[in-house]
This record gives structure tokens, sequence and C-alpha cells, in this order.
């Protein structure tokens, strides 16, 4: 494996010019508000989110840029956008969890920046034991870091103009452009409503008789059309597009139509499941009713199966990352021991001390404790559940950190 401790960086490591400075966090801090909304609308939405980095170094550069913000500045604050946006993503893939399973009947705001809060924390100090396994003694390629050195080391005239690693002229100017073209878009559909942004259908397959008893095939199909899909589409590429493509047909097509015929279609009942079926028919009640009932199969039996299978992708990934994991531990066992250097000479080999980054993780086991316990009312298991966390934190750490890389 490669390693990278010999790299030179765009500024010399010898070089020290402003960095750490309160126009960039300030920056920072601004741009992970925006972002992190942004992505944590586009997760709830789709299902997934996209990298705020990239969008966040221009729009990094266009704030610093009548500020004289020198390019580390820049770089501060561009981290700023990407950990919003990593702290959103964490944030409704799993606290909605909790709804989906019956533990909370609602989203309680509270609770959920607490955990938001101490997880972030946790996160960012296992890095810093993680940063050299993960970064420096590796080869792993860093596309997005790549791409956003690019963004920052190109920057050419009095333009906020960049460019892209292939040669392609950006602007910044463009990122507003499309935010606006996106929102008269969503204006048109949902508030003066010219247009539907969704057309959907059934269509029958025949009738079939299985368990001695006859049900009727049926097969979704539909296709919404959304500016927000158009560029998670675009940022994360048709390789990543084909996998999301493949999931749904694969669910909606051919296990879902399934298990329709095996359970029959799911029937609204209520008032307000009638409701829906009307609004999914657009006042047909018999094609909405169709349409409900494969949202139900897909609520309560699709999601869950690609929830197993994101988890058996989960467990893949720690078991091919586990020479780093070992490599990681090695490395914080050195650091507490003194074995390696604390203090180091060049600006961009300078870590905060192993031992405080220990102290202070094993600190945070008192705040998280007193979070389970509030939640939870069980000291014991609130006790066991907060050293599992801090163990687990560093697992999910490693496996980030490896996964960006």
């Amino acid at each position: 494996m490669n390693s990278r401790e010999n790299f030179r960086s765009f500024i010399p490591a010898e070089k020290t010019i402003p960095e750490l400075t309160v126009k960039a966090v300030l920056v920072g801090i601004l741009l992970a508000i925006v972002l992190g909304a942004a992505n944590a609308y586009l997760g709830l939405y789709a299902g997934m989110t996209v990298s705020a980095i990239i969008p966040g170094a221009v729009m990094a550069l266009a704030l610093l840029r009548p500020f004289r913000g020198t390019i580390l500045e820049v770089n501060l604050a561009t981290m700023g956008a990407s950990a919003g946006e990593c702290v959103a993503a964490g944030v409704i893939f799993t606290i909605p969890a909790l709804v989906l399973l019956g533990a909370w009947t609602e989203i309680h705001y509270i609770e959920t920046t607490l955990i938001s809060l101490l997880g972030g924390i946790l996160g960012v100090l296992w890095m810093v034991p993680l940063r050299r396994a993960l970064v420096v003694k590796t080869d792993l390629p860093f596309p997005e870091g790549i791409a956003v050195a690019a963004v920052l080391t190109t920057t050419v005239g009095g333009e906020e103009i960049v460019r892209e690693p292939d040669g392609k002229r950006v602007s910044g100017i463009w990122l507003a452009v499309g935010a606006l073209l996106a929102g008269l878009y969503k204006f048109g559909e949902l508030s003066l409503k010219i247009f539907r942004g969704t057309i959907e259908g059934m269509m029958s397959i025949g009738r079939y008789n299985i368990a001695e008893k006859s049900q009727d095939g049926w097969i979704y199909g539909g296709i919404t059309t959304s500016p927000a899909l158009l560029g998670v589409g675009w940022i994360i590429g048709p390789r990543i597009a084909s996998f999301v493509l493949i999931g749904g047909l694969i669910g909606w097509v051919i296990i879902a139509p399934l298990i329709a015929l095996a359970t029959g279609l799911p029937v609204p009942i209520t008032a307000e499941q009638i409701a829906e079926a009307k609004a999914f028919g657009y006042g047909n009640i018999m094609i909405g009713t169709r349409i409900w009932g494969f949202f139900q199969i897909w609520s309560e039996q699709i999601r869950y199966i690609g929830v197993g299978t994101m988890l058996i992708g989960g467990l893949w990934a720690i078991w091919t990352i586990r020479n780093n994991l070992v490599d990681s531990i090695q490395e914080a066992i050195m650091g507490i021991r003194g074995r390696r250097r604390i203090e180091a000479k060049k600006r961009t080999d300078i870590d905060i001390s192993y031992k405080l980054v220990f102290i202070l993780i094993i600190l945070l086991v008192i705040p998280i404790f007193l979070l389970y316990l509030w939640l939870s009312s069980l000291a014991v298991v609130s006790l066991f559940m907060a050293i599992v966390t801090i163990f687990f934190a560093f697992i999910a750490s490693a496996l980030a950190g490896y996964l960006t890389g």
C-alpha cells in the first residue's frame, strides 16, 4: 500500500497563513445550516443525500473572496459545509427509525438535537487517531477531496470561476441559476398547480390462482419529475444512479407484485386512508385504491427488505476495512503511550494530543449515559449502552472515513 508521508501540499507545510479565523468559522456555520437543511430535505424526499463539499467550496469562495479570505480559510469553511451535511444525513437516516418502530410517536427535537450533538462530537474525536491510518498511511483516492482541491487551487481572475479536474469551467453563479429554476418549477407545480409533477398508474398482468385462491396481478408504474432528483443524479453519476434504479425496479416491479399476488392488495378502511387513496387516484377511487395498496406494501414490507440489504452491505464494508481498523487502533495506542510525536514540526502534521482526545472520549460517556437514562430510565442498561456507543462510534467513524476515500 502506498503512503502520503512525503506528500507536498499546495501551501507548503513550512508556511503559515490565516486558517482558523472568525470569518472562516462563521461562513462554515452558515454553509452547514444551508446545505445541511438542503440535504436533509433531499434525504427525506429521495432516500439518499449528495455530497455538499463541492457546492460548499464554490459558495465559500464566493463568500470569502470579498474579505480577502485565504485558500486555507476557504478550505476550513468548506469543511464546515461538509460537516453540516454529514450530521443532517446521520439524523434523517436514523431518527425516523424510532418513529417507524413505534418507539416515538413524533420527532422529539430536544432529544434529536442532543443525540446529533453528542454523536457529532464523538465522531470528530475518533477521527483524530484515524486520520493518519485513513489519509496519510493509505492509497485511498479520495475523489471528492481531489475535486475540491482542484476547485480551490484553480480559482482565476476576479471572478468566482474554477475548473473541474476535466478542465471544464464552472461558475458559482450557476448554483444560483439552478436554485432559481428549481424554485420556479416547484412553485408552478405545488403552488400554482399548472402541471403535475408525478405520473403514475397500474397495469394488470392477469389473474392467477395462488393457494386455491384467485388473485388479480398488478404492476405499479410511475415517474416523478423533480429538479432535486435531477441534481442528485447529475452529482452521483450513472454508476450509483443505476444501483438506485435497479433497486427500485426489483422492489416495485418484482417483489411488490409478488406480495400483492400472494396476499392481495391492502384496502383502505379508515376515512384518512380513503382520502389518501382518492389523492393517489386524483379523484378516481378505484385507481387510487390500487396505488394506495402498493404503497402500503412498500411501507410495511419492501422498505424493511431495503434496510436489511443496507445492513448486509455495511457489515461487508466493515469486513473489507478490518486491516485499516487494526492499524488505527495500533496508531492510537502508540499515541497514548507517547511513542509518537505529539507536537509535529510541520503545520500539516499537527494533531491534538491523543491523551487529550481519549480523555474527552471517556468523559463523553457521562452525557451519553445521562441521555440514555433520560430516554429509558434504566441505569444499568444506559451505562452499558453508553460504553457500547463509544465502541461502535469508532467502527462507524472508520467505516465512514474509508468509504469517503
